[in-house]
């Protein structure tokens, strides 16, 4: 039926400002269905989330831009919960008479308090499970018990590889997008003890501060290089990783105090 504006209400899902979200389709006049305008009014019965204020704001700054009315729970006391309260667990768990309870979706402090609950309404400990993610809950004819840790949390996904957040190729190629490369290639002759040519030193995607000039950073960088590797040999070190390693902290520090930034150095010793 065809009805006025005024007569019409939506109960809508986004009050989080998830992007999918039909309340953030309609901020963005992309919902099929309803079409926001001037005159309407937005209620967000739901305060944000920690970590959703960002795209609560935005969605909220977009009905403005509208022309509707926005109202939350800082105008008006609506907010509504969306969780039970601990009698209304308490008259669940009195209703059901589960034989076991696993509390679960919430921080260690409610998982804790959600199991309190449970024995205080008579339900045994031991068969209370209190567990985190990667840990299940096996279940079959003899009872439930928690099993092994099976590992859960973020994967990394390149093409057809999976692996750790915290793996090494990760963290040098998160230090790749921020900073960038630094390549330093140095020939030294190590029977003689002397540099065998000027270093080679090039950048890839270091970002340059205005007023700073690469091919005066570049011949800085040079120097710095050839002083250390001169110091280097001059102390009867005869070790390519000792001397890559030198080469690499003298143009961490030299980089940093110029760029404020910390690129990936990759110092490369040729023995000739």
């Amino acid at each position: 039926e065809d009805h006025p504006d005024e007569e019409v209400i939506a109960i809508s899902t986004g009050s989080q400002g998830e992007p999918l979200s039909a309340l953030r389709r309609m901020a963005h006049g992309e919902h099929r269905d309803v079409e926001l305008h001037s005159g309407d009014t937005v209620v967000f019965s739901a305060t944000p989330v920690p970590g959703n204020e960002r795209s609560v704001n935005e969605t909220v700054d977009r009905i403005f831009e509208i022309g509707a009315r926005v109202i939350t729970a800082a105008d008006a006391p609506i907010h509504a919960s969306g969780h039970g309260y601990q009698e209304d667990m308490k008259l669940m768990l009195n209703l059901t008479r589960p034989r076991y309870v696993m509390p679960v979706h919430g921080d260690y402090k409610r998982i804790r308090l959600h199991a309190g609950l449970a024995e205080s309404v008579g339900i045994d400990a031991a068969r209370i499970f209190r567990s985190r993610n990667g840990v299940p809950l096996e279940i079959d004819g003899g009872g439930a018990r928690l099993g092994d840790d099976v590992g859960a949390g973020m994967i990394f996904v390149d093409g057809l590889e999976l692996g750790e957040p915290d793996d090494a190729a990760l963290r040098d190629r998160r230090t790749l997008s921020a900073d960038g490369l630094v390549i330093v290639v140095a020939t030294v002759s190590i029977e003689d003890g002397e540099v065998a040519a000027d270093p080679e030193i090039s950048f890839r995607g270091v970002p340059m501060p205005s007023g700073e000039s690469p091919d005066a950073l570049i011949d800085g960088l040079a120097d710095v290089v050839e002083d250390k590797l001169e110091d280097a040999l001059r102390g009867h070190a005869r070790e390519p990783a000792m001397i890559r390693q030198d080469v690499h902290d003298a143009v961490a520090t030299f980089v940093y105090e110029r760029l404020k930034r910390r690129p990936m150095v990759l110092p490369v010793v040729i023995e000739v």
